[in-house]
């Protein structure tokens, strides 16, 4: 019809990917440069998609940084002694309420000086800046405790968790050790219930071994060398999350260590001191010993 003009209809999808593709081969990389409009339409398309692919890389690296920062705060506790837990990066006024609980069992309840305790008032005590005291640890404290706290109009302005572990001080370990014709072997080994890390040094090295084991209330690691003669300086290190002990021992030993005795009273008496000793080091400070055993 006269005085109408034609509309251009818009390109298909399929000629836009070709257009896109030509684009590739013949398009200008100065900015200003003239497109036909299927190419920049591909160029639109290219832009969002990239636009989109970003901003998904964006979400999934912010939920790993959230995840790690999420984690609950560890706050460790020594037996028979007292913790004190706070309320992580958080101020509390007099007018918010705080309650404490553990496992989900309520504690205590309060605002300001005004506190409800929901178990022993002798265990239990909290603070008006919502720190909570515990005392007389024991191992049955640990768990997970919990804090709210509401302002004054019932809203929720924080609620956090904390993950309580209570420990015993470590015991002296004892560094103890073989000598014989046939055995050379090096213990580091302490007394007492739960399972410590424990560690043993030649000369400041770390030395690699398994364990530890469990016997008779002991714990245990050992370290047997391939060499012949041993002189050296060990050092046995036992630790927790809150305390920490060592023994350290010079250890001289060779094949001559038990040799052998030409008596038998003599001999009762080599048994009975390598015993009492706990190594034939030691066992050859006494003067008999050196009278009676060859090497």
């Amino acid at each position: 019809m006269e005085g109408l003009t034609a509309t251009r209809p818009l390109p298909s999808p399929q000629l836009l990917q070709r257009k896109a593709a030509d684009h590739r081969r013949t398009s200008s990389p100065w900015p200003g440069a003239f497109f036909p409009a299927g190419q920049f339409a591909a160029m639109i398309l290219k832009m969002n998609f990239r636009g989109i692919f970003l901003a998904k890389c964006l979400v999934v690296l912010f939920s790993c940084v959230k995840g790690s920062a999420d984690e609950d705060p560890k706050v460790y506790g020594i037996q028979n002694s007292s913790v004190f837990l706070n309320i992580p990066d958080f101020k509390v006024e007099k007018q918010q309420e705080i309650t404490w609980l553990k496992n989900s069992i309520h504690l205590t309840k309060g605002k300001g000086s005004n506190v409800k305790y929901y178990k022993d008032r002798k265990k239990y005590e909290m603070f008006t800046n919502g720190t909570l005291k515990i005392d007389c640890l024991v191992e049955e404290d640990s768990g997970n405790y919990k804090v709210i706290v509401y302002n004054g109009m019932g809203s929720l302005q924080v609620e956090k968790n904390l993950l309580l572990s209570i420990q015993e001080i470590v015991s002296k370990p004892e560094i103890k050790w073989i000598c014989s014709q046939k055995l050379i072997k090096v213990i580091c080994e302490v007394k007492q219930k739960n399972k410590p890390a424990l560690y043993l040094l030649q000369n400041n090295t770390m030395l690699s071994v398994n364990g530890p084991i469990y016997t008779n209330g002991t714990w245990k690691i050992e370290y047997p060398p391939k060499a012949r003669i041993l002189t050296a300086k060990f050092q046995c290190e036992v630790k927790n999350d809150v305390s920490k002990r060592t023994d350290d021992q010079e250890i001289k030993c060779s094949a001559r260590a038990t040799g052998h005795c030409s008596h038998r009273e003599h001999c009762r008496r080599f048994s009975y001191l390598y015993h009492l000793f706990g190594s034939a080091d030691l066992l050859y400070q006494e003067e008999e010993s050196r009278k009676i055993c060859t090497g």
